[in-house]
């Protein structure tokens, strides 16, 4: 972020800016749908019973955490859009009288951009969280329920090995061997 704004107030003038606002104006505002798409997405469609309260209570506040994130990302960018926009509709002979431009306001701009692309990386980052954490609680939520299907048919095996009235073989009758020196 600081870079891209050092960047643009050392090396990019006004003039130049005009040229590539088209394109920084298009960039920004895809990423701007990008995270409304996100946002109508909501909650991740799981079977909430096969999760334990206390997994749900997370998974749920870590997406409501980064609806909220995904929020600020929007109006930093809404914010970045504006200024390009009015940017935009300022007379070329205003630009040319800038040409040398003032490096604070093309730093700011800069540091801006550097701000809506870093955030953006940081949103898919955490996205990539949160669908890590919902594979956790799918593999255990999975693992919880091959062990009860596991221990619940065991159960109704041992149940039908009781009920079909089988003898008791647990213990074999002990004869003794024959003794090769007594005669019979």
């Amino acid at each position: 972020m600081a870079a891209i704004g050092f960047i643009f107030g050392r090396w990019m003038t006004l003039a130049l800016l005009r040229e590539i606002l088209q394109p920084l104006i298009v960039a920004i505002s895809i990423m701007a749908a990008a995270l409304l798409v996100r946002l109508n997405r909501g909650m991740p469609t799981l079977d909430w019973q096969s999760l334990e309260a206390s997994e749900r209570k997370i998974l749920t506040h870590r997406v409501v955490e980064l609806s909220r994130e995904y929020m600020a990302v929007l109006a930093l960018q809404f914010v970045t859009l504006l200024i390009l926009l009015t940017l935009s509709m300022i007379k070329e002979k205003t630009f040319y009288g800038w040409s040398s431009g003032p490096i604070v306001v093309l730093g700011a701009l800069g540091a801006l951009i550097g701000l809506c692309i870093s955030r953006m990386g940081y949103i898919v980052w955490r996205d990539t969280d949160i669908v890590r954490l919902q594979k956790k609680l799918i593999d255990d939520s999975a693992g919880r329920q091959t062990i009860e299907k596991a221990s619940q048919d065991a159960l109704t095996t041992v149940n039908a090995i009781r009920s079909s009235g089988l003898k008791d073989h647990s213990k074999p009758e002990i004869s003794p061997w024959p003794d090769s020196n007594t005669k019979g």
